[in-house]
């Protein structure tokens, strides 16, 4: 009587018997018994007197079960739980697959701090669990709406995949780790396209009426060989210095050119090359050398006037030829010296004088 009125009992996890059991213990039997406990499935097995008695429960039999800490009603087919939700320790706690019982999960909760409670809402759809540690697929939409960190390999595989789609003020980074010093960070952008693929990179909005800024800190930019043109039909282009063909430009020699040749052409009229100074006292002149070294100057030497210099060392210079910059006359320096011609030339034009040396035998 005192086994029904008071009912409780050790665990409901046996199919068998235990080896030493005391006077008084009480199970409650899982389902598939074997051995004397054959056919007693979900009834309490009694151990009295040295034998096991059997109680077979009545529908709204409670019982008590020790090693979980909770009461069990018989509802005429099964036992269910009743009360209040109540703690269940991790080392009891696992589910095992319906078909194949040998499949089973636990859960730990050793990774949470003491005296800490955490919560785990539950999102509104049928998904599946991500897990932290292995290889996972992803299938679906996924959105991360604070900060995701990955510390090996993160691979998109879709055709189509947006990353920082935010419509309101927002900042992304992409390699943006401190890397420490001697260390070599590489952020690589469309790279595995194969031969006779085609490889597009957009960076900033094409929309009209859009601003934005491109910034590159690096200390060097590189176009690989494979880059032959770069198009920008529409820009402004603001630099430093520039080097052409290879040539290395500097603080002084600010645009630098290899080449063969120059061509200046017009967009459809005339066209004009302008050398400006600052001051009459300084140049404005085309210099021409041999070996770095100057042999000619053309331009406004030293005032505004237009001449001609000569050098045979590229240190000293005579005047050739002056221009006054007043009156347009010409001025000679030097003794002219004219070669000798065989015969007369041609008259001038009216109004026109022609000197010339002539041979003489």
């Amino acid at each position: 009587l005192d086994a029904m009125v008071q009912l409780s009992v050790l665990d409901r996890t046996r199919t068998a018997p235990p080896a030493s059991p005391a006077d008084g213990n009480r199970h409650l039997v899982a389902s598939g018994a074997t051995g004397i406990w054959a056919g007693w499935d979900l009834n309490i097995a009694f151990w009295i007197d040295g034998a096991w008695i059997r109680l077979v429960p009545r529908t709204g039999w409670l019982v008590w079960v020790a090693a979980e800490g909770l009461f069990l009603v018989w509802t005429g087919s099964a036992w269910e739980v009743v009360g209040e939700p109540r703690d269940v320790s991790d080392a009891v706690f696992s589910l095992v697959n319906d078909a194949d019982p040998t499949k089973k999960a636990t859960f730990s909760l050793a990774g949470i701090s003491a005296g800490t409670t955490r919560s785990f809402t539950l999102p509104n759809t049928s998904s599946e669990l991500a897990i932290l540690a292995g290889t996972q697929t992803f299938t679906g939409n996924k959105t991360f709406s604070g900060t995701l960190t990955a510390s090996g390999t993160v691979t998109v595989s879709a055709a189509s995949a947006s990353i920082g789609t935010a419509t309101t003020t927002a900042t992304y980074g992409m390699g943006t780790g401190a890397t420490t010093t001697g260390v070599t960070k590489t952020v690589n952008l469309g790279t595995g396209g194969a031969s006779g693929s085609t490889t597009v990179v957009n960076i900033g909005s094409a929309t009209a009426g859009a601003g934005g800024t491109t910034v590159i800190n690096t200390p060097t930019v590189t176009f690989a060989n494979a880059v032959t043109q770069v198009g920008m039909p529409q820009a402004n282009l603001t630099a430093q210095l520039l080097g052409i063909g290879g040539a290395t430009a500097d603080s002084y020699n600010r645009v630098s050119v290899n080449t063969p040749a120059v061509l200046l052409n017009n967009a459809g009229a005339g066209i004009e090359a302008t050398v400006n100074k600052a001051a009459a006292g300084s140049d404005a002149a085309f210099a021409f050398k041999t070996g770095f070294s100057a042999r000619a100057l053309i331009g406004l030497l030293g005032n505004d006037d237009f001449s001609f210099k000569v050098s045979s060392d590229g240190s000293a210079f005579f005047d050739a030829i002056k221009i006054d910059r007043t009156s347009g006359q010409v001025e000679l320096p030097q003794p002219t010296v004219l070669p000798g011609l065989a015969a007369a030339p041609s008259p001038p034009p009216t109004g026109k004088a022609t000197l010339y040396a002539r041979n003489r035998a």
